[in-house]
């Protein structure tokens, strides 16, 4: 039997779920809009403008009226995905953000095998804290026995590659920056090239673990996070029929294989050009092909018109079993090599990702829905199961435009540039509703899934200040000033965008 919803006090309670509480949270009201810059230097604990980038930013500040709310001050920390995530956004502005970002990373990068802290060689690290000062690593390890740093993420090594890839061809370093010295946890001195090739066998390694050659991710210690990727609520994987994903086996995330995919390929370029070894760079080119085969014939569902699918999980027989459900995921391939092309097939899959993200199931006021609302665990209010993610719009923002979709890829920027103009702040996320106004979670609602025989915090309000969101806001900006300079008209928009804005309304 699947989850079906039923009546309850809690619109959105499931079948198997039982309303736990239900606790409201004043809403701030500001009279101001923020301040990327300002946001960006708190974030970075910077002296000043001048001295951005002098270290990764924390993941996320709260607004002062919330200081000392421990639900608003949760992530005051490095997040390798999040740091990562902002040194490639404003790598051109702040070049010494990615240099340092990357330098930082590297010293924190996996030496030995460790259950507690999911450490292994070679893996960027997902969370980075100092137990003797920070209250909530001291938690952590009490209530989860994590180890610190925690290493429970499977797309921030890609990441990693992929950074210092596109950092090595814009700052003009090259070869200089891979010869960069830094001393890792074993207090031994080590070059960024040694870090690359690290965390690049790192990746070899989870893919000839695989029968598909797929990265999956699957905890070590039983307390750490179920889901090791960016959605990483315990509830965000599941099949169509709204079971939860078998985390007993390998779990697939298509969004780790397109970071993947590209990581090979830039890492492939950069041996190539900075290295002149062409063996190693024709063996990674080689990966990331085999990898890009499994991801159009894995990934790829026909079904309600075409589409992505979140991920894999696997059944008795240890087959793979594709997660047939509708996320802003498959819109993160359209900023990838993936889709890039002009066969008859990319373009057909291409057209088909786009008219999902801009249908009624997917898109709102605020922007692309993580879920589409048709999907069993569609709340609006979720934290990946159906509210709108600043971070994750921008980077669909970016892959339209990579693919000539320009008109699109402007009105969904307009989106999220009013959500921080309405809410005047930066915020992890907003709901998801159909709805004319811009909303953000103002309770946090708990409920008990008895069939998981777990609690499950399905809606809470966003962090204030999110590093990410702020990167995305300046990224627009500065974008849109560097196409006044250049003096390019606003696209008009081809006849496909015209016919998907056409479509779009808001209820």
């Amino acid at each position: 039997m699947g989850y079906e919803p039923r009546q309850s006090s809690y619109k959105y309670l499931l079948k198997n779920e039982r309303l736990l509480s239900v606790s409201a949270v004043e809403d701030i009201l500001l009279a101001r809009s923020p301040s990327d810059l300002y946001e960006l230097w708190r974030l970075d604990e910077a002296k000043g403008p001048s001295h951005i980038g002098e270290r990764p930013v924390l993941a996320a500040l709260p607004l002062k009226e919330h200081r000392g709310d421990r639900g608003f001050q949760l992530y005051e920390a490095v997040f390798g995905r999040d740091s990562l995530r902002v040194a490639l956004d404003l790598i051109d502005s702040y070049p010494d953000l990615t240099r340092n970002t990357l330098l930082t990373l590297a010293r924190y990068q996996g030496v030995k095998f460790d259950v507690n802290s999911e450490e292994e060689p070679g893996r960027i690290a997902h969370e980075i804290r100092n137990p003797a000062t920070d209250e909530i690593a001291r938690a952590l390890i009490r209530e989860r026995h994590w180890g610190w740093p925690y290493y429970g993420a499977v797309d921030t090594t890609p990441e990693f590659v992929r950074v210092l890839c596109k950092y090595c061809r814009k700052s003009g370093e090259g070869r200089k920056f891979l010869d960069t010295e830094f001393v890792d946890q074993n207090n031994t001195k080590r070059t960024m090239l040694e870090a690359l090739e690290a965390a690049l066998d790192w990746m070899k390694a989870r893919m000839s673990q695989n029968p598909e050659g797929l990265v999956e991710f699957k905890k070590t210690n039983p307390l750490g996070l179920d889901n090791q990727v960016w959605r990483d609520s315990w509830d965000s994987y599941f099949h169509d029929n709204g079971e939860i994903a078998n985390h007993d086996s390998g779990i697939a995330s298509v969004d780790v294989q397109r970071l993947t995919y590209d990581a090979l390929l830039d890492a492939a370029e950069l041996y190539k050009k900075y290295l002149g070894d062409f063996n190693v760079a024709d063996n990674l080119h080689k990966l990331a092909l085999n990898l890009k085969t499994q991801i159009m014939e894995v990934f790829w569902c026909e079904e309600q018109g075409g589409y992505f699918v979140i991920g894999t999980d696997r059944g008795p027989d240890a087959q793979l079993r594709p997660l047939r459900i509708k996320t802003s995921d498959m819109g993160h391939l359209l900023h990838s090599r993936l889709l890039k092309g002009k066969a008859e097939g990319l373009v057909k899959r291409r057209e088909a990702v786009v008219r999902q993200l801009f249908s009624e199931k997917m898109f709102g006021l605020n922007g692309i829905r993580s879920l589409a609302s048709d999907e069993a665990r569609y709340r609006p209010g979720a934290y990946h199961n159906g509210s709108v993610w600043i971070w994750d719009n921008y980077l669909i923002v970016q892959g339209l435009a990579v693919h000539g979709y320009n008109k699109l890829a402007s009105f969904l920027a307009d989106r999220l540039l009013d959500d921080v103009e309405v809410t005047k702040r930066f915020p992890e996320y907003l709901r998801g509703d159909n709805s004319k106004e811009h909303r953000l979670n103002t309770a946090k609602i708990v409920v008990y899934d008895e069939k998981m025989d777990r609690e499950n915090v399905v809606e809470q309000p966003p962090q204030d200040i999110q590093a990410w969101s702020v990167a995305a806001i300046l990224g627009i900006k500065q974008h849109r000033q560097e196409t006044r300079r250049s003096g390019i008209s606003a696209t008009r928009g081809s006849d496909f965008e015209k016919s998907i804005l056409a479509k779009v309304h808001f209820d």
